[in-house]
C-alpha cells in the first residue's frame, strides 16, 4: 500500500455509498490496523498505479507477433521516414516519462 508519510493533504473527496459497503470497508481496514481514510487511500492508490501501468504495456494479437516477428528477421534496410518519426516518437515517450520500458 501506498505510504501516506508527510503527504501534503490538500484536497477532499466526498462520497455517498450504502451503508453496508462502508461496514466491509471499514472491516477491512480494521484487518489491516488502518483507519477508513487510510485503508481507502491505500487501496485505490495501488489500483489507480496498476491501471496507469496497464496504459502504457502494448498487446498485439498472434497477427501482430508475427508481423513484428517477420519484421525484426528481414533483411536490414533503411528506415523510412514514417518508421523514424515512430522511433523518434517511441524515444521521447521514454524520456518524458509517457512509457515504461520493462526488460
Amino acid at each position: 500500500m501506498l505510504k501516506q508519510g508527510n503527504m501534503v493533504k490538500d484536497a477532499r473527496v466526498e462520497m455517498r455509498i450504502p451503508q453496508s459497503l462502508k461496514e466491509v470497508w471499514q472491516y477491512a481496514a480494521a484487518m489491516r490496523g488502518n483507519s477508513l481514510a487510510e485503508y481507502i487511500i491505500g487501496t485505490v492508490s495501488d489500483r489507480a498505479a496498476k491501471d496507469v501501468e496497464q496504459q502504457h504495456i502494448i498487446h498485439l494479437t498472434v497477427r501482430d507477433q508475427m508481423a513484428l516477428l517477420e519484421a525484426l528477421e528481414a533483411p536490414e534496410r533503411e528506415p523510412n521516414e514514417r518508421a523514424k518519426k515512430a522511433m523518434n516518437d517511441y524515444h521521447k515517450a521514454i524520456e518524458d516519462g509517457d512509457l515504461v520500458v520493462r526488460h
